[in-house]
């Protein structure tokens, strides 16, 4: 692989690349290849997002790797058919991956590719979909063909940044610089967006954040006579920290979700939600929940729900309907966890007994037009810690997916996975496993 890895890739989508692509999703060949201008860039610049991530390069290593040896190169097209399985799975894990690092920037960035020239959205949806295991297939058999480690595969991703971020057109290459940006600085901000409660706060505590940054890096290079004023400065900054998180203690203090979106404001990785009671059940590996006694919920639409006392639903709904419930400032407050929403083992797809519950949350979200969540994704602590965060994203978007499927309107839902963070219950049984691989979810707007 050259030195430019946009000039690769681009190349690598030839005239019958293109042409093949054009009759799958039923768009012009000019429209396709002029679409493609936008796809290559984003999804590189995307890639990259996820590679300066605690993790992320190794994951995106395994992942390149897989890609290559999976044949995906053989015949990029094929991905864009709806007949085979196989070409839907990987079109699939290709816009999830997306959606984990766009976040609810990714209807709107395709439909500024989609303006720009000339195709549909869905469309510009399916060629990013097909884009991201084709780079990545280029990007494993680089890996092999150069014998690179996930180390000095992190290395070429970063030497390529340059390239990629000027290829951008459209005016994406906004969305990628400045403050709070996906790559505006040397490494991805170790923060991810979210809708801010108070902005006031939020950007009083990254002011905290980066005293105490700058209070470290003076210390890690100061003479020996200036620690003890140093010191003083550091415990300065750490009492600025402690205060404006809301006076929480360190060891409930919710630590900062890594970036996944293209927004500005900091997100705080949810605090666990009260463990739910109920039973594990071997013979599905999923834990069952109680969910109380069968009520109905008569929301403001008229529309009847049957659901479980305890339920989900019902402490959603009360939440809602009552003017005297807020929504707290602290980002780590106020989550609940789903009941009866499973995923196939290993994987990002919801089992068919998940959509009733979805169901519900889409029809309270109908009743009250103005509420939006928040959806918190998370692991077991089986497997390594990188790949647990990219399966929690991948599954708390494939929530978030669903529920735009059923009619809740794009935006008023965000998704963000925190891997095997805050554990609801001890990862030692097979019944603690179950309970923490969960999505979560918080009112962030009512």
């Amino acid at each position: 692989m050259s030195q430019n890895l946009v000039e690769t890739v681009k190349s690598y989508f030839t005239g019958d690349v293109v042409r093949q692509a054009s009759a799958a999703v039923g768009e012009s060949e000019a429209g396709v290849g002029a679409a493609m201008g936008g796809v290559i860039p984003l999804v590189l610049a995307s890639l990259l997002n996820r590679a300066e991530q605690p993790g992320g390069s190794t994951a995106l290593w395994g992942m390149a790797r897989e890609a290559y040896e999976g044949g995906t190169l053989a015949n990029p097209a094929a991905l864009l058919s709806t007949d085979g399985a196989a070409g839907s799975s990987v079109l699939s894990r290709g816009g999830d991956l997306l959606r984990s690092v766009l976040g609810d920037r990714y209807s709107s960035t395709t439909d500024t590719i989609a303006t720009t020239t000339g195709v549909k959205s869905s469309s510009v949806s399916s060629l990013l979909g097909m884009a991201v295991p084709v780079v990545l297939g280029l990007l494993g058999r680089h890996s092999a063909e150069n014998s690179l480690d996930a180390h000095g595969f992190g290395n070429f991703l970063t030497g390529q940044k340059a390239s990629v971020m000027s290829a951008l057109p459209f005016g994406l290459g906004s969305l990628f610089s400045g403050a709070g940006s996906m790559l505006g600085g040397a490494a991805a901000a170790p923060s991810s967006a979210a809708t801010a409660a108070s902005t006031t706060f939020a950007n009083a505590a990254r002011t905290a954040d980066r005293t105490a940054d700058r209070a470290a890096d003076v210390v890690e290079r100061a003479a020996p006579n200036r620690w003890p004023w140093l010191l003083l400065l550091l415990l300065a900054a750490a009492a600025a920290w402690y205060f404006l998180r809301g006076n929480r203690p360190p060891d409930t203090a919710a630590p900062v979700a890594t970036e996944t979106a293209l927004d500005t404001t900091t997100a705080v990785a949810a605090a666990p939600a009260a463990a739910p009671t109920g039973r594990y059940d071997a013979a599905s590996g999923n834990y069952l929940y109680e969910v109380g006694a069968p009520t109905e919920l008569k929301l403001p639409d008229g529309t009847v729900l049957k659901v479980g006392s305890s339920s989900v639903e019902s402490r959603l709904y009360a939440f809602l309907n009552d003017p005297a419930q807020t929504v707290s400032d602290d980002k780590t407050q106020g989550w609940m966890s789903f009941d009866r929403l499973y995923f196939a083992t290993g994987k990002s797809m919801l089992t068919p007994e998940s959509q009733a519950q979805l169901r519900n949350i889409a029809a309270i979200l109908k009743a009250f037009p103005n509420a939006e969540l928040k959806l918190g994704g998370y692991t077991d602590n089986t497997g390594k810690a990188d790949a647990n965060l990219l399966l929690s994203a991948d599954r708390a978007n494939a929530a978030l997916k669903s529920l735009g499927g059923m009619g809740v309107a794009v935006g008023r839902v965000k998704a963000e996975g925190y891997g095997q963070e805050h554990p609801i219950a001890p990862n030692d049984t097979p019944g603690g496993r179950a309970q923490n691989r969960r999505i979560d979810v918080r009112v962030t707007k009512k």
